[in-house]
């Protein structure tokens, strides 16, 4: 679903975006700090500001669709604090915000994310970000299927390691993991899996599943493109 408009929203939301003060609970979703004119404002990931227009802009894209685009000025919405509230109102009512659990953060440069596959499906895939030019590096880890059943839980928890130590190797540019490194990232994957950000974590790659299937039935339903 795509929200083009403020005034998409259900009324009551749409008042309660206009005529309120009072921050949004954002707890549960991904966040980044943005300053504007000498304020700190903590923002979801989704929405952006554009300076010169005094603006929030909601804007969603995911595997090349645009899902969510809206523009919330100050003007309009009485604030800079307010209209940021309004787009924050518009992306988790559109169902499209970035959420904490979404993503199990193993360091400042390594995060795992569920990613869907063509013909696997729902995966576990780490991301390791480079310090310097270059795109890093993607490790596949495992099936949601295998992880949520168990029976390949002991093989994730092995490429978690590896993953970590490739990490540690691009960080530090090095060809091998020296030993008291390698004991020490094996005792911080034992730590997170026993954490409640991995169940967590779990629970967001079940609610994936659940939007997955929903979303396959409901193209079943609507038959081929053109019948």
């Amino acid at each position: 679903m795509c929200l083009k408009s403020p005034q998409d929203l259900p009324l009551n939301l749409r008042i309660v975006g206009m005529n309120t003060a009072s921050e949004i609970d954002i707890s549960g979703l991904r966040c980044y700090d943005r300053v504007v004119d000498g304020v700190t404002y903590s923002v979801p990931r989704g929405i952006t500001r554009e300076t010169r227009g005094r603006v929030w802009i909601v804007r969603v894209l995911k595997n090349s669709q645009l899902l969510v685009a809206a523009r919330f000025t100050d003007l309009r919405f009485g604030g800079t604090r307010r209209a940021l509230d309004a787009a924050i109102i518009h992306l988790i009512h559109s169902g499209h915000a970035w959420r904490r659990e979404d993503v199990l953060q193993l360091n400042e440069r390594t995060a795992v994310h569920w990613r869907k596959r063509s013909g696997v499906g729902l995966c576990a895939v780490a991301y390791v970000t480079r310090s310097g030019p270059g795109r890093g590096e993607t490790f596949f880890l495992s099936t949601w299927r295998r992880v949520a059943s168990g029976r390949g839980l002991e093989k994730f928890r092995g490429k978690l390691v590896s993953v970590l130590e490739s990490a540690w190797e691009i960080e530090h540019q090095a060809s091998a993991t020296p030993f008291p490194v390698q004991k020490s990232i094996r005792q911080d994957v034992d730590q997170l899996l026993d954490s409640t950000a991995w169940q967590r974590f779990l629970l967001a790659g079940r609610r994936k599943v659940d939007q997955i299937a929903v979303a396959e039935y409901v193209a079943a339903l609507r038959g081929p493109a053109g019948s």
